[in-house]
């Protein structure tokens, strides 16, 4: 045989080896005992699943599970153990079939509307818990509130912690209760449903209430304890504040605006405010299922690999605030850190980390390998994170998906307690590892955030190789993206675990919509051989934010358009104090050089500016380049998304 024709055939041979692969299919609408097959389909994606771990032993081909259009509804997350693992190198893949839309929903739809007078009407619910999000033909609906926030009056009396808790780091004293002016805030009926939100500088607090009390001409309303004092006795703007403003929430005695909710816990009774929908048509889609996915090995030595998800439409799950012995808050430090233990002084930096934890994840991920989510859409979601790779996440990628409509943030990577690996409480020491080798790029994000609006848009921590670039990314009521951890002014030695990451290329801005501090591109700690290059970003309070702590980071070739009419101290870099280190910024193009750069060897270096004129070519042709590659522009729809608003437009930080 001719060697040139043998060499081709080997090729073609090894090509269609490579190629080749196993097929199943799944339909919602499909009857019991399917086969599988295209003609006779899996009647659910468990279903689908059992058949692939049955076979998925000593792979010797990529399995592809496809996805029929249609709703897969889910009372529980689906969970994913090292037994669903593609093997020998193969890849297991849950897939929308040609172009039809599957979509995993842990939603219920709720039926059987009465009037109850007006525009209100209600509807029996059966569920136990509470109700913080409902869908009405699609759209977002808010719980009942106070169109106008309400000053307290201050705190009512004290609960007191000896130390000893599990929750508690050490002893000392907090608020059991805030007070408020009666005729402002009433002592409510089920004051067990109610929430209190408080917005400060960069954090964002929730606080649950116990029970309501009225005395005189005032209204005490009691915390959720323990979670109550963590959440009060919190350092810096992380604390409580009696001067500023709360929104008062779900309680049915504020129903009364339309496209509100309120659910009975007692009665199981819905109740909705109409904004003059057909409720006998109307779709009402509830909540239910705790989380959608969740992709959990054992340790680093058992991991869950090889799996990817790809086409399908994720939404409506249910979350119910971060728990501590019944009491439940959204209690951050910052970002999507939140608070887990009790300390006196409220420095959280004399735990290393360990008195914070990280909120559940509509998708949530640890101890795995090469799990990848292309080309999905993640909307409607209740969770404070979509996709959370928490821990010992090796190989993952988010890559050209849409997230649309969530009350928290698009992906975060890695905990706060990674400060030291080995040494957290989250994890036995065994079992936690740093996440890294992650690709975040060419997603596109709008309307997130917007419950929990102290998060980025996507967030990182201690994590190594982790590169977030190639994302469209506006109207965020923080920051766009975040990477790192630590202060340099904690009073703890650097850590030496992140490195090598990359917030570059993405398009971002429109940001600090409700909250202030932080950057469009936010960075802390020291992360060797790290870059911020040809990224476009515009309107934001300070666009790139090397904060306390932050080295060895290089900064070039960005495009920022740092003007804001009417508004001033608009840096385009803030290099915040001397702890700040060997910071290179070089070769980028901003249209006011306005900076504050107080680092240690952090040299500013052919900085042009266009304060008075257009950018340049060079400037233009970075602004074109940023953002969404070409492969996945279908993301970008054709008209902006409006924005959704679930609080008052003048319910934001008050110094903002």
């Amino acid at each position: 045989m001719n060697y040139r024709l043998y060499l081709l055939l080997i090729a073609f041979l090894s090509t269609m080896i490579t190629s080749a692969q196993k097929e199943y299919h799944v339909s919602p609408t499909a009857t019991k005992n399917g086969k599988g097959t295209l003609e006779s389909p899996f009647n659910s994606l468990e279903a689908a699943k059992r058949k692939v771990t049955s076979i998925n032993k000593n792979m010797k081909e990529d399995i592809v599970v496809y996805l029929h259009g249609g709703t897969y509804n889910l009372t529980s997350p689906i969970i994913f153990k090292e037994k669903d693992s593609g093997t020998n190198q193969h890849t297991i893949t849950y897939k929308a079939y040609n172009k039809e839309v599957p979509k995993i929903s842990g939603g219920v739809q709720v039926t059987g509307w009465e009037k109850v007078a007006g525009n209100i009407y209600k509807a029996k619910l059966n569920r136990d818990s509470k109700l913080r999000t409902l869908f009405v033909n699609g759209k977002r609906m808010r719980m009942a509130g106070t169109e106008v926030p309400v000053k307290g009056l201050g705190p009512w009396g004290n609960f007191e912690v000896e130390g000893t808790e599990s929750w508690a780091f050490d002893a000392g004293s907090a608020l059991d209760g805030i007070k408020f002016k009666t005729a402002e805030v009433a002592a409510y009926r089920n004051a067990e449903d109610v929430e209190l939100v408080q917005c400060n500088v960069w954090t964002e607090k929730i606080y649950c209430i116990r029970e309501s009390e009225q005395i005189a001409d005032t209204t005490i309303l009691k915390l959720q304890q323990p979670y109550g004092a963590i959440a009060t006795t919190m350092g810096w703007n992380a604390k409580i504040n009696h001067r500023m403003p709360f929104v008062v929430r779900n309680a049915y005695e504020l129903l009364d605006t339309p496209g509100e909710f309120y659910f009975n816990r007692k009665t199981q009774t819905l109740y909705y405010y109409s904004n003059g929908e057909d409720m006998a048509k109307a779709e009402v889609i509830v909540p239910t299922s705790d989380g959608l996915i969740r992709v959990e090995g054992t340790s680093i030595k058992s991991r869950v690999k090889n799996i990817h998800f790809e086409g399908i439409t994720f939404s409506y799950d249910h979350w119910n605030l971060m728990e501590i012995e019944g009491s439940h808050a959204f209690a951050g430090v910052q970002s999507s850190a939140m608070a887990t233990q009790f300390i006196s002084d409220g420095n959280w930096h004399r735990t290393e980390y360990n008195c914070t934890g990280i909120p559940r994840g509509s998708i949530e991920i640890s101890n795995a390998e090469n799990i990848s989510f292309e080309n999905n859409r993640f909307e409607g979601l209740s969770s404070a994170i979509a996709i959370n790779m928490v821990n010992d996440v090796k190989n993952g990628k988010v890559n050209g998906n849409c997230f649309h409509d969530l009350l928290g943030n698009t992906v975060n990577v890695g905990h706060p307690q990674h400060y030291k690996i080995g040494d957290g409480h989250l994890y036995a020491p065994e079992e936690e590892a740093i996440c890294e080798n992650i690709n975040i790029t060419n997603n596109y994000i709008r309307n997130v955030c917007l419950d929990f609006r102290q998060l980025e848009g996507i967030t990182a921590f201690f994590v190594a190789n982790v590169k977030v670039d190639h994302n469209d990314i506006a109207r965020m009521p923080y920051g766009a993206i975040t990477i790192g951890w630590w202060w340099g002014n904690s009073g703890l030695p650097a850590s030496t675990v992140a490195k090598n990451n990359s917030m570059s290329f993405n398009k971002a801005g429109d940001t600090h919509q409700a909250l202030k501090d932080g950057g469009i591109i936010y960075s802390l700690g020291e992360q060797p051989g790290s870059i911020i290059e040809g990224n476009y970003l515009y309107r934001g309070q300070r666009c790139i934010y090397p904060d306390d702590g932050s080295a060895y980071w290089t900064i070039k070739r960005n495009v920022v358009d740092n003007r804001i009419p009417h508004k001033k101290g608009i840096f385009w870099l803030h290099t915040w104090t001397d702890k700040c280190h060997d910071i290179i910024a070089t070769d980028n193009f901003v249209k006011d050089n306005n900076i504050k750069n107080n680092g240690t060897n952090c040299p500013i270096e052919n900085t042009e500016s266009f304060v008075r004129r257009d950018f340049s070519d060079e400037a233009k042709a970075i602004m074109k380049a940023a953002g969404i590659q070409d492969d996945y522009k279908h993301l970008i729809p054709a008209k902006e998304p409006k924005k959704i608003r679930l609080y008052p437009k003048d319910f934001k930080d008050t110094d903002h």
